[in-house]
C-alpha cells in the first residue's frame, strides 16, 4: 500500500516507519522539515506538513491523492513556545481525517495513548480524546491504537527519564513507592501490530489497547533497565509525591526533558490496558520487558545517554549562569575596573566605555541563548571564539593573569572542553 505517515520523524513514527517499510509498503512520511528528514532517511519519499497551521481539509485533499492508508502517530507531551497540543492532537488530524472522508480514502490509523480517556485532566489526554472523537464519527476503516509505555533499543521523552532514574549513581529515586502499574510494550512489536490491522480488513472501525503481556511497577521497571545497563544494585529510596511534583515544575519552567508536570501526571493515571483483546485481535504475543532487554544488550552508549540525562539540564545551567554573572558583575564594577582593564590593552575614555559595557552586555546575551539552547552548535562556535579571543587579548596584555591564584584565564581551558559537550547534550533529539 501507498501509505502517508504523520510524526514520522518522531519516536514512534520512526520505529512505525521502519516497520511499514520493512513490510514492503510505499511510506511517504509527512515532517515539518522533509530536507533534513532526508538526510537521514534517503530512501523514503517526505512531504512538507505541520498541524500547528494546517488545519485545512482542503490542503490535505490536495496531498493525499494516490494514497491508499493514512497513520496519524504525530503528538507532544506538553504545551511550549511554538507548540500547541490542541492543535496537533485535534484541529489538524481532524482536517486530514475530513480531507479522507472527502476523498473515500478509507483507512485511517490514529495512534492515542492509553491515557486517553475521559476524566485524565492533562491538556495531552484530552486534547488527543477530542481527535480519537472526531475520527471515530467518520464513515471510514479507522482503527485507533491506545499503547500502554512504548519502549525500544534506543529512547525518548519518558523512557529515556526511566532508564536516568535506573542509572542514578547512588540510590534509584522513586516516585512515590514507585508502585505505578505499566504493560511495556516494544516498540517493533507495536510495528508488527500496525501493520497487522493495516493489512487485514477485519480490522476496522476498532480500539485497541497495544500493551505488552506482562504488569510492572515502575519500581521493577528501573530495577530491570539498572540491571540491563550493568550498574551494580542500589538501593531503592521513595520520594514523597509532592517533592516528585515540586521537581516536575522546575521541570516545567525550565523545559528540561521529560521531568514534567503532565509525565508525573500520565504516570499517576495508569497505563495498563486490555493486552489479552490486543494480543487475540493481532495473532502473536508481545515479547516481555526482560525479554526484549535480553534481546538488545546495552551499549557503552546506552549507560552515557542514562547517567548524563540529568546531567545535561546542570550543564545548561551552569554555562548560562557563568556568562550572564559575568556580564552582571562587569557592569556592577564598572566604570572603575573597566577602565583598568581597558587601559592595559590599549584603550581610553570613550573607547573603553564602549568595550568595557559592550563585553558585559554580549556576555549576557551569550548566557540567555545558551539558556534557550536554540541553534546549540553555532552557540557553541560563538561561545569559544569569545574564550579565545578574551584570553588571547588579556593573555598577551596582561600576562599576569595566567598565575593569577584564583585562575582568572586558566578557568577558560575546561569552559572551552564543557561547551562542546553541552552542545551535543542541548540537542533534545
Amino acid at each position: 500500500m501507498k501509505v502517508l505517515l504523520t510524526g514520522a520523524n518522531g519516536f514512534v513514527g520512526r520505529h512505525l516507519m521502519t516497520s511499514l517499510v520493512e513490510a514492503g509498503h510505499d511510506v511517504t512520511a509527512a515532517v515539518r522539515n522533509p530536507g533534513a528528514f532526508r538526510r537521514q532517511w534517503p530512501s523514503v519519499d517526505a512531504m512538507a506538513c505541520d498541524f500547528m497551521t494546517d488545519q485545512d481539509r482542503q490542503v490535505w485533499r490536495r496531498r493525499l491523492a494516490g494514497f491508499d492508508a493514512v497513520i496519524n502517530c504525530a503528538g507532544v507531551l506538553q504545551r511550549g513556545p511554538g507548540v500547541d497540543p490542541e492543535a496537533i492532537h485535534y484541529s489538524g488530524p481532524a482536517a486530514l481525517f475530513d480531507a479522507c472522508s472527502d476523498l473515500n480514502l478509507r483507512k485511517v490509523i490514529q495512534i492515542s495513548a492509553i491515557s486517553a480517556r475521559e476524566g485524565v485532566e492533562t491538556e495531552y489526554a484530552q486534547t488527543k480524546c477530542r481527535g480519537d472523537a472526531h475520527l471515530m464519527a467518520l464513515d471510514l476503516d479507522w482503527v485507533i491504537l491506545k499503547p500502554s509505555l512504548l519502549y525500544a533499543k534506543g529512547s525518548y521523552g519518558g523512557t529515556s527519564l526511566i532508564r536516568a532514574l535506573a542509572a542514578m549513581p547512588l540510590a534509584v529515586l522513586l516516585p512515590g513507592q514507585g508502585d505505578q502499574l505499566f504493560q511495556p510494550l516494544h516498540l517493533d512489536d507495536l510495528g508488527r501490530a500496525v501493520v497487522k490491522v493495516l493489512e487485514d480488513p477485519v480490522h476496522a472501525r476498532t480500539i485497541l489497547e497495544p500493551a505488552g503481556p506482562e504488569t510492572l511497577s515502575l519500581k521493577d521497571i528501573l530495577l530491570l533497565y539498572r540491571s540491563w545497563l550493568g550498574l551494580h544494585g542500589a538501593v531503592c529510596v521513595a520520594m514523597p509525591l509532592w517533592l516528585v511534583k515540586a521537581s516536575c515544575r522546575v521541570g516545567d519552567l525550565l523545559g528540561i526533558g521529560a521531568l514534567r508536570t503532565t509525565s508525573l501526571q500520565q504516570i499517576l493515571e495508569g497505563n495498563c490496558g486490555d493486552n489479552q483483546g490486543f494480543e487475540k485481535a493481532i495473532g502473536f504475543r508481545p515479547l516481555t520487558l526482560c525479554e526484549s532487554l535480553q534481546k538488545a544488550p546495552s551499549d557503552v552508549q546506552d549507560r552515557w545517554h542514562a547517567q548524563l540525562y540529568f546531567v545535561a539540564g546542570f550543564v545548561t545551567f551552569a554555562l548560562s549562569a557563568t556568562w550572564i554573572l559575568s556580564g552582571a558583575i562587569g557592569l556592577w564594577v564598572l566604570p572603575e575596573v573597566g577602565e583598568k582593564v581597558a587601559g592595559r590593552i590599549g584603550l581610553y575614555g570613550v573607547a573603553a566605555d564602549i568595550a568595557a559595557f559592550g563585553s558585559c552586555v554580549m556576555d549576557i546575551v551569550v548566557g540567555l541563548w545558551v539558556a534557550s539552547r536554540r541553534a546549540p552548535g553555532i552557540c557553541a562556535l560563538v561561545q569559544m571564539a569569545i574564550i579565545l579571543v578574551y584570553s588571547l587579548v588579556l593573555g598577551i596584555a596582561i600576562p599576569e593573569l595566567w598565575t593569577d591564584p584564583f585562575g582568572s584565564l586558566v578557568k577558560n581551558l575546561p569552559m572551552l572542553a564543557l561547551i562542546p559537550v553541552w552542545a551535543v547534550l542541548a540537542r533534545g533529539k
